[in-house]
């Protein structure tokens, strides 16, 4: 998430290319993707691990429609609009933060 909320602040700034952009955006997608598929494929080992899946779950399947947004853009060619485009980045990245350290506390 952090890789595609710096190259899309990049995009705004006019300081990459656009297929930089595209794969580098379509990168973050794909490893976000296995991850979350690694993630759904466990099971969890108690009720309470359940609550942990379906929070974190909620919050993955927010970035990866974040993501697909500005990679979409991007291979648009509208690079000038991944900053609007891009919007949902930092907010689904401070959740997945937030919850990292709810979790690890």
């Amino acid at each position: 998430m952090n890789t595609a909320r710096i190259g899309v602040q990049a995009a705004g700034e006019g300081r990459v290319t656009g297929p930089y952009l595209s794969t580098l955006l379509g990168e973050a997608e794909t490893d976000l993707l296995d991850t979350q598929s690694s993630f759904e494929s466990r099971q969890p080992p108690s009720t309470a691990a359940d609550d942990v899946r379906d929070r974190l779950g909620r919050i993955l399947n927010d970035a990866a429609d974040a993501l697909a947004q500005v990679r979409i853009a991007a291979r648009r060619g509208q690079v000038q609009d991944l900053p609007t485009a891009g919007r949902d980045l930092p907010v689904v990245a401070d959740r997945l933060d937030r919850l990292e350290k709810e979790l690890s506390a």
